[in-house]
């Protein structure tokens, strides 16, 4: 037996997709846009700082390079005020010299800091006609740790009468080498030293 019944409508969505009627993209809610757009400009940020970070520890670092200690000068050993002026009588050798005190005492003095060659060794020459010439006719000296050496000579550092030390100007120039075992400016001194090795300065190490 036949139906009149009329049949049902089609369903005004289906559940296939149709070939005419591309699917629609799902909008996202607006919270949902903000969130992205807060996590992109997080992103963006976050690598901008660490760029910024990056370069500032280079910038930085570079700094420190070159504002490190500058190397030390034989102009950086002064006399303090505490030294005292004699006049120079007599150049012996190139870490040895006669002088006379104010009192009239004579003194024969070593350089406290220093050594230099012995007479008939390569540099004496050079290395007496320098104390000479920076002696003159004053000097200032400073006793130190010990006050004579085996020979009886006085031990003292030595400064020109404006104040500047004979033994660092010495070594400084390659006409010495420092003495290591004790003294105030021993370090200062044995520095310079190897300053002037690595460099070949002078006629001790100049070749």
């Amino acid at each position: 037996m036949t139906s009149n019944r009329p049949e049902p409508p089609p369903p005004l969505h289906s559940d296939h997709h149709s070939r005419t009627r591309p699917t629609r993209r799902r909008a996202l809610p607006r919270s949902n846009r903000q969130l992205e757009r807060r996590r992109a400009a997080l992103s963006k940020w976050t690598l901008i700082f660490g760029v910024l970070v990056g370069v500032s520890a280079i910038g930085a670092a570079l700094m420190a390079r070159d504002d490190g200690p500058a190397p030390l000068e034989a102009t950086d050993l002064v006399a303090p005020s505490s030294a005292v002026p004699v006049q120079v009588a007599e150049i012996v050798d190139g870490d040895t010299l006669h002088v006379v005190a104010v009192d009239g005492t004579e003194l024969t003095v070593r350089l406290f800091g220093v050594d230099t060659p012995e007479r008939g060794e390569a540099c004496y020459a050079e290395a007496t006609a320098r104390l000479a010439a920076l002696a003159g006719s004053e000097v200032l000296l400073l006793p130190d740790v010990r006050l004579e050496d085996r020979g009886g000579r006085a031990l003292r550092y030595v400064f020109t009468a404006e104040g500047a030390s004979i033994d660092a100007a010495l070594v400084d120039e390659g006409l010495a080498v420092a003495w290591r075992d004790d003294g105030a400016y021993r370090d200062q001194i044995v520095a310079l030293e190897d300053t002037a090795r690595s460099a070949g300065t002078g006629c001790l190490w100049g070749g």
